[in-house]
């Protein structure tokens, strides 16, 4: 088991990302990128080369991407040059994560880009999981759902979609908040559980909140979960040592 950490948890540049997450004792980072995606250092010239630079320099792995703005460019919008822009950008990480040595994209499917009820059999949402798909088994990269649906429904998309490298980025901050049985989610997603962030409710740190973290961690153990636990919890008045109580408490309790 590895913990890691979203850099846009930490309160520094994205270039002091990498070594402040290795003094507080992380074992890797994830990294974020928003709605204007192409200002990120891995669209620049040299940039995959400079991210492999500052993981080095600092000892530390890249959990995973995590392209929060696909949300404005989801398979569901009904603009086809807009969804064809967010498959193109799955696409181009699924491309790169290796050179990273990562594996794990987030996708993500909030706010504008939410996934409905009604469109979860809907082929402009499996056809556009296709599409990413594609090209991220070629590089043996896997696509990570995070939404608001409940396993149940996760599941019909993976087995729609038909990849053994779609899958779900758990969050049981996210399911509490909303109403699911997080450990019972776990255990029946099994395997299909790519990656899992660390999230209480409320802002709370976590086992501050309503999370049931002992049954949440008993199920992860159930289905021989060893992937990354990724921390994506509120700061508070100092980031710093909310970042450091939270991957404590994830040592000390998993």
């Amino acid at each position: 088991m590895k913990v890691g950490i979203r850099d846009g948890m930490l309160p520094v540049p994205f270039e002091l990302a990498f070594m402040k997450a290795k003094e507080i004792g992380f074992d890797g980072i994830e990294l974020c990128m928003g709605v204007n995606y192409r200002e990120h250092t891995l669209w620049q010239d040299d940039g995959i080369e400079k991210v492999n630079k500052l993981a080095e320099d600092a000892d530390i792995e890249v959990s995973s991407l995590s392209p929060g703005g696909f949300t404005a460019f989801s398979f569901m919008h009904n603009t086809d040059s807009v969804r064809t822009e967010g498959i193109a950008k799955l696409q181009y990480l699924a491309e790169t994560a290796p050179q990273l040595r990562t594996n794990v994209i987030l996708v993500p499917f909030f706010g504008g880009g939410q996934i409905k009820d009604e469109h979860v059999n809907a082929p402009r949402l499996i056809d556009g999981f296709k599409a990413a798909a594609e090209t991220a088994e070629k590089h043996n990269v896997y696509l990570a759902i995070e939404s608001t649906l409940s396993a149940e429904q996760h599941q019909q998309i993976i087995d729609k979609v038909g990849s053994s490298y779609v899958g779900v980025y758990y969050d049981m901050g996210n399911a509490t908040n909303i109403g699911y049985d997080s450990p019972s989610e776990i255990r029946s997603l099994g395997n299909s559980i790519v990656q899992m962030h660390i999230k209480d409710t409320g802002g709370n740190h976590a086992g501050e909140g309503t999370v049931d973290f002992n049954a949440v961690f008993e199920a992860a153990h159930a289905i021989a979960y060893d992937s990354w636990f990724v921390l994506e919890t509120p700061g508070k008045d100092d980031p710093i040592a909310s970042a450091t109580k939270n991957m404590k408490f994830v040592r000390d309790n998993f």
